[in-house]
């Protein structure tokens, strides 16, 4: 037997090492066997294997094999490829291998194995790729002893620290580099690179201790003329590398996250030409000259110091984001001339005038549209009827008004509507509750009037998982027809998923008023809920059927003119985290089963009119006065009224207990966290970070986090 293909056959248990000495085998392949578990023999490795391939594929499923990698490997002496890839090796890789004179391919990504880069990978005579990728190791990495064959090197997403070697510029064989994701240091000459003239692939990014640098005493002469990705994304790049001025082939350059500054400037691109992805984000740039890219499709400027007007990018453009930066005038007609787009984003700049008639339907491809933080104005115009793919629009924060367009019914995709903070004039939106993916619906702080009607929509609203009416005339009662069809507030299957709305090309965010503040969340957790009725007209009771919302993070009814008791059907909501009711006209006692809520971390109770002994246990022990005061018929810790035996209050104090809107703004005080666990990682901590930077280890994971997420959806969407 020469040939054994066992791969994909899904066999299970400990794979026999014996198979390794069959005589005459010569091609082994064991991939895509997910529940297969072995470790490879420590010597004896004497049969003609010239392809040893445990190679599994993330999405399809592992191989099992543990242990190290023996040094008795070498005596596969007529291997041309060997790839333990995505299975739970660990160690050092040996210190010293000889004998794989024929070896092209060798790959090991996915793994555990930690230490350094050993030399004598560089010394294999015909070795082509080398594919350490995605493991712990440390580094640093050896020199690459000369000449050398090498076209393909992959070492990203480890631990490598130290300098790169002069002796990788001298690999003039080399297609691919790709070393990032690690924690490589030093500087590095862009002139540097001059001899990888084949060079087709590089990706440096996230090595946040590199730095680069031209040279003076060399005439910007040479160029990288097959490069065509370039990846240098957080690594403390100041200017454009010069090599890019004749890199005509070039079609994907990552430089995001780093200081450069000034403008983009005819000189700096005219080798642009094939460009079709660009992301310039997270720098100093301030002007544009012009677009020396004619086919681009994703333009990502965002983060910025860009000023003047909006430069329209040619018509092949699929993903324009410029939001954050010192953009002014009007956003231009012409804008509509982009027929492709999927993804445009122009918020937090300084723009002005109306939004232009055309923007809904310019593009049948649209996804996203995003305008918040300008000064806007004037109507939003009822022309969605064609945006079908339309996920998410944001026009929060500017000046419009009028009712909100009906044609956004049309939009069966819709998953985001916020309007807030505008100058909108309309009844509740019913029909926006025949969106089945509608999950954020933000209509704060606008003109917003009359009941919440009983929709004749057979269950309305059932993917909502955040709505916030607040700062509106709403009146009425609250929709008790509406509030069981919102199965989104009562699964709590998502409860462990650390997600993030959004895609690759946008995040989600929306304001939270908690403590008396608002919290601008610039990412919203898959797992987030939050309903937000506060500062409105609302009368009557609150609905027993509240109480099924187990998934409900935030809940606010304060600054009504709320009736009757706390539901006592409170207790079930147990991933409930902060609740106001504050500035009602709520009687009865304070139910003991809210007890139960373990997770409640902030509670706002004042200036009602409950009465009766305030509960005492789990978290309750941690809230403070602040979260009873203006109720004069409660007694017990912590307020100083003590309560007789009938469970009243000994002596009423003097104070009113109407309600004085013109009172001092209520000051909420952090609760402590004895009881408040779990899902508080979520908000409470969070809201901590984002008010105080604190805890720094948290924010230090956060952040991590999403610039892993971010890249990781980068790529996903490139490839």
């Amino acid at each position: 037997m020469t040939d054994l293909d066992l791969g994909g056959t899904r066999i299970k248990g400990n794979f026999p090492d014996d198979i390794f000495r069959l005589p005459n085998l010569q091609i082994l392949f064991l991939n895509l066997n997910s529940q297969l578990t072995g470790y490879l023999p420590k010597s004896n490795w004497s049969s003609p294997l010239r392809e040893l391939d445990l190679l599994s594929v993330l999405d399809i499923g592992f191989c099992n094999f543990t242990g190290s990698i023996p040094t008795s490997i070498g005596n596969l002496t007529r291997a041309t490829e060997i790839a333990f890839a995505s299975n739970h090796f660990t160690g050092q890789l040996p210190h010293h291998v000889s004998g794989l004179s024929y070896l092209t391919t060798f790959d090991l990504s996915g793994n555990y194995f930690q230490g350094g880069v050993p030399s004598w990978l560089f010394t294999l005579p015909s070795l082509l790729s080398i594919d350490l990728s995605k493991n712990m190791l440390n580094g640093p990495i050896d020199l690459f002893q000369l000449p050398n064959s090498l076209q393909d090197v992959r070492l990203e997403e480890n631990e490598i620290r130290g300098t790169i070697p002069n002796s990788t510029f001298q690999l003039v064989n080399l297609t691919i580099l790709d070393l990032s994701s690690n924690n490589l240091s030093g500087a590095i000459r862009f002139d540097q690179f001059s001899k990888l003239k084949k060079l087709q692939f590089l990706d440096l990014s996230n090595n946040s201790l590199l730095s680069f640098t031209s040279s003076a005493n060399i005439s910007i002469k040479y160029s990288l003329p097959s490069l065509k990705v370039l990846r240098f994304a957080y690594c403390n790049i100041t200017e454009f590398p010069g090599f890019l001025r004749n890199s005509e082939e070039l079609y994907l350059l990552d430089l995001s996250n780093n200081r450069i500054q000034g403008r983009i400037s005819k000189s700096d691109s005219p080798g642009w030409k094939s460009l079709i992805d660009l992301d310039l984000s997270n720098n100093f740039m301030t002007h544009i000259e012009l677009h020396p890219w004619m086919n681009i499709t994703t333009l990502d400027l965002r983060n910025n110091r860009i000023q003047g007007s909006i430069l329209v990018p040619p018509p092949s453009t699929k993903v324009l984001l410029v939001s954050n930066n010192k953009l002014s005038g009007k956003i231009p007609p012409s804008i509509c001339s982009l027929s492709s787009l999927q993804y445009l984003s122009l918020s937090d700049n300084n723009l002005s005038g109306t939004i232009p008639p055309c923007l809904g339907n310019f593009s049948t491809e649209l996804i996203t549209l995003h305008l918040k933080n300008n000064s806007l104005e004037g109507h939003i115009h009822d022309t969605f009827a064609n945006a079908s793919h339309l996920r998410s629009l944001d026009l929060n924060s500017n000046k419009l008004e009028g009712p909100l367009p009906r044609s956004l019914a049309k939009c069966i995709k819709l998953e985001v509507v916020n309007v807030g903070k505008n100058m909108i004039s309309d009844s509740f939106p019913c029909w926006l509750g025949s969106l089945h993916e509608l999950k954020i619906l933000v209509l704060r702080s606008n003109r917003f009037y009359g009941p919440l009607c009983n929709s004749n929509i057979t269950f309305p609203f059932q993917a909502l998982r955040i709505i916030d009416l607040s700062h509106n005339e709403f009146t009425g009662f609250l929709p008790r027809r509406i509030f069981p069809s919102m199965e989104a507030m009562k699964n709590v299957d998502e409860q462990g998923r650390l997600e993030y709305m959004g895609g690759a090309f946008y995040d989600e965010s929306i304001t939270v008023a908690m403590q008396g503040h608002d919290f601008q969340l610039q990412k919203i957790l898959v797992m987030f809920r939050a309903m937000d009725f506060s500062r409105n007209r609302f009368h009557g009771e609150i609905p027993e059927v509240l109480g099924n919302f187990k998934s409900l993070k935030v809940l606010n009814l304060s600054h009504n003119s709320l009736t009757g008791n706390i539901p006592v059907s409170f207790e079930n909501m147990t991933a409930l985290e902060s609740l106001d009711l504050s500035f009602n006209k709520l009687d009865g006692r304070i139910p003991e089963q809210l007890l139960s809520v373990t997770a409640l971390a902030l509670l706002n109770l004042s200036y009602n009119r409950l009465w009766g002994r305030i509960p005492r246990g789990n978290q309750f022990n941690t809230f403070e006065n602040d979260s009873y005061i203006g109720n004069i018929h409660l007694c017990g810790e912590p307020l100083t009224v003590r309560c007789s035996n009938d469970g009243l209050p000994e002596a009423l104090p003097l104070a009113s207990s109407d309600h004085d809107e013109t009172a001092s703004r209520f000051d909420w005080k952090m609760a402590k966290m004895g009881y408040a666990s779990g899902l508080v990682i979520g908000l409470s901590i969070g809201y901590m970070v984002f008010s105080t930077g604190k805890p720094q280890w948290f924010v230090r994971m956060v952040e991590g986090d999403q610039q892993k997420n971010v890249r990781r959806a980068r790529r996903r969407h490139r490839r």
